[in-house]
Protein backbone atom coordinates (compact mmCIF):
# COMPACT_ATOMS: atom_id res chain seq x y z
CA UNK A 1 0.00 0.00 0.00
CA UNK A 2 1.55 3.54 -0.87
CA UNK A 3 0.81 6.57 0.80
CA UNK A 4 1.32 10.25 0.01
CA UNK A 5 1.83 12.94 2.27
CA UNK A 6 2.66 16.20 0.68
CA UNK A 7 3.47 18.90 2.75
CA UNK A 8 4.27 22.35 1.86
CA UNK A 9 7.29 22.19 4.46
CA UNK A 10 9.03 26.15 4.76
CA UNK A 11 7.78 29.60 3.70
CA UNK A 12 10.85 31.03 3.58
CA UNK A 13 9.76 35.10 3.41
CA UNK A 14 13.37 36.53 3.30
CA UNK A 15 13.01 40.65 3.93
CA UNK A 16 16.51 41.96 3.03
CA UNK A 17 16.95 45.32 5.21
CA UNK A 18 17.44 48.32 3.60
CA UNK A 19 21.24 48.38 4.37
CA UNK A 20 24.38 48.47 1.92
CA UNK A 21 26.85 45.71 2.03
CA UNK A 22 29.58 46.58 4.99
CA UNK A 23 33.01 45.44 2.82
CA UNK A 24 32.76 41.65 4.28
CA UNK A 25 29.66 41.14 1.84
CA UNK A 26 27.93 40.01 4.61
CA UNK A 27 23.69 41.46 4.28
CA UNK A 28 21.32 41.34 7.24
CA UNK A 29 18.56 39.44 6.92
CA UNK A 30 15.10 38.91 8.54
CA UNK A 31 12.95 35.31 7.72
CA UNK A 32 9.48 34.03 8.92
CA UNK A 33 9.31 30.04 8.70
CA UNK A 34 5.77 28.34 8.94
CA UNK A 35 5.67 24.27 8.43
CA UNK A 36 2.04 22.53 7.53
CA UNK A 37 1.53 19.40 6.69
CA UNK A 38 -1.30 17.04 5.27
CA UNK A 39 -1.57 13.68 7.38
CA UNK A 40 -2.20 10.48 5.23
CA UNK A 41 -1.66 6.97 7.28
CA UNK A 42 0.94 6.62 9.49
CA UNK A 43 4.14 9.30 8.49
CA UNK A 44 4.13 12.48 9.81
CA UNK A 45 6.51 15.44 9.42
CA UNK A 46 7.23 18.02 12.35
CA UNK A 47 9.53 21.26 11.87
CA UNK A 48 12.04 20.55 15.41
CA UNK A 49 14.12 24.18 13.94
CA UNK A 50 13.46 26.90 11.56
CA UNK A 51 16.04 28.14 8.92
CA UNK A 52 18.25 30.48 10.16
CA UNK A 53 19.32 33.09 7.56
CA UNK A 54 20.33 35.74 10.26
CA UNK A 55 23.19 33.87 11.38
CA UNK A 56 25.36 32.88 8.60
CA UNK A 57 27.85 35.20 7.06
CA UNK A 58 28.35 35.69 3.42
CA UNK A 59 31.41 35.29 1.45
CA UNK A 60 31.87 37.25 -2.10
CA UNK A 61 28.14 37.72 -2.04
CA UNK A 62 27.10 34.07 -0.99
CA UNK A 63 25.50 32.30 1.69
CA UNK A 64 26.04 28.42 2.08
CA UNK A 65 24.63 26.78 5.21
CA UNK A 66 25.69 23.01 4.79
CA UNK A 67 23.03 20.80 5.90
CA UNK A 68 25.63 18.29 7.96
CA UNK A 69 27.42 21.36 9.49
CA UNK A 70 25.43 24.30 10.41
CA UNK A 71 24.16 25.37 13.40
CA UNK A 72 21.63 27.27 10.89
CA UNK A 73 19.75 24.61 9.09
CA UNK A 74 16.39 23.42 9.50
CA UNK A 75 15.54 20.35 11.32
CA UNK A 76 12.59 18.16 10.39
CA UNK A 77 11.62 14.98 11.68
CA UNK A 78 9.60 12.06 9.60
CA UNK A 79 7.67 10.02 12.40
CA UNK A 80 6.32 6.93 10.67
CA UNK A 81 6.70 2.83 11.42
CA UNK A 82 10.28 1.62 12.00
CA UNK A 83 12.30 0.20 8.86
CA UNK A 84 9.52 2.02 6.56
CA UNK A 85 10.55 3.32 3.52
CA UNK A 86 10.22 6.65 2.46
CA UNK A 87 10.59 8.29 -0.64
CA UNK A 88 11.10 12.11 -0.59
CA UNK A 89 11.06 14.58 -2.98
CA UNK A 90 11.77 18.54 -3.50
CA UNK A 91 12.31 21.81 -4.75
CA UNK A 92 15.92 21.54 -5.62
CA UNK A 93 16.57 24.72 -6.54
CA UNK A 94 14.73 27.75 -7.72
CA UNK A 95 15.28 31.62 -8.21
CA UNK A 96 13.36 34.02 -5.68
CA UNK A 97 12.46 37.27 -7.33
CA UNK A 98 12.04 40.91 -5.34
CA UNK A 99 8.44 41.11 -4.99
CA UNK A 100 8.52 44.94 -5.90
CA UNK A 101 9.63 44.47 -9.10
CA UNK A 102 13.08 45.67 -8.82
CA UNK A 103 14.60 43.24 -10.86
CA UNK A 104 16.91 41.79 -8.02
CA UNK A 105 17.18 37.83 -7.73
CA UNK A 106 18.49 35.57 -5.47
CA UNK A 107 19.70 31.96 -6.75
CA UNK A 108 18.67 29.69 -3.80
CA UNK A 109 19.97 25.56 -4.43
CA UNK A 110 18.21 23.92 -1.32
CA UNK A 111 20.73 20.76 0.14
CA UNK A 112 19.04 18.16 2.98
CA UNK A 113 20.92 15.53 4.91
CA UNK A 114 19.56 12.81 6.88
CA UNK A 115 19.74 10.44 9.72
CA UNK A 116 17.89 7.96 11.26
CA UNK A 117 18.79 9.52 14.85
CA UNK A 118 19.32 13.27 15.90
CA UNK A 119 22.88 13.54 15.00
CA UNK A 120 23.95 16.01 12.41
CA UNK A 121 27.11 15.47 11.85
CA UNK A 122 26.73 11.80 11.24
CA UNK A 123 24.01 12.57 8.81
CA UNK A 124 24.40 11.71 4.91
CA UNK A 125 24.21 14.19 2.16
CA UNK A 126 20.46 12.98 0.59
CA UNK A 127 20.54 13.08 -3.81
CA UNK A 128 19.52 16.37 -4.79
CA UNK A 129 15.38 16.53 -5.54
CA UNK A 130 15.34 12.59 -4.70
CA UNK A 131 16.18 10.14 -2.30
CA UNK A 132 14.55 7.02 -0.21
CA UNK A 133 15.68 6.84 2.85
CA UNK A 134 14.32 4.17 5.47
CA UNK A 135 12.85 5.04 9.16
CA UNK A 136 14.95 4.00 11.90
CA UNK A 137 14.20 1.63 14.82
CA UNK A 138 12.54 4.17 16.95
CA UNK A 139 10.20 5.23 14.49
CA UNK A 140 11.93 8.29 13.04
CA UNK A 141 14.03 9.66 10.58
CA UNK A 142 16.20 13.85 10.74
CA UNK A 143 16.04 15.72 8.26
CA UNK A 144 18.24 18.74 7.61
CA UNK A 145 17.95 21.52 5.43
CA UNK A 146 20.74 23.76 4.43
CA UNK A 147 20.81 26.11 0.81
CA UNK A 148 23.29 27.86 -1.05
CA UNK A 149 21.90 31.26 -1.53
CA UNK A 150 23.51 33.71 -4.18
CA UNK A 151 23.25 37.13 -3.14
CA UNK A 152 25.54 38.59 -5.69
CA UNK A 153 22.42 39.99 -7.83
CA UNK A 154 20.19 40.78 -4.71
CA UNK A 155 19.13 44.22 -3.68
CA UNK A 156 17.03 45.16 -0.45
CA UNK A 157 13.45 43.99 -0.51
CA UNK A 158 11.29 41.24 0.45
CA UNK A 159 12.10 37.82 -1.53
CA UNK A 160 9.27 34.80 -1.09
CA UNK A 161 10.20 31.05 -1.07
CA UNK A 162 7.79 27.95 -1.10
CA UNK A 163 10.00 24.80 -0.08
CA UNK A 164 7.91 22.08 -1.32
CA UNK A 165 8.71 18.33 0.33
CA UNK A 166 7.09 15.55 -0.92
CA UNK A 167 7.25 12.04 1.10
CA UNK A 168 5.76 8.58 -0.17
CA UNK A 169 5.52 5.50 1.64
CA UNK A 170 4.75 1.85 1.38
Amino acid sequence: MRTRLLAILLLLNVAFVAQAQDGTGSFRATTRVGATATLIDNLSLITIRDVNLNGPATVDGILNMAPQTSAYSGLLRINGRPGRLVRITYLSSETLIEESGSGAVINAKYLISGFENDNQSASMMLDIGEATVRIGPSGTYYVWLGAILDLTNAAPGSYVSKFLIEMEGN
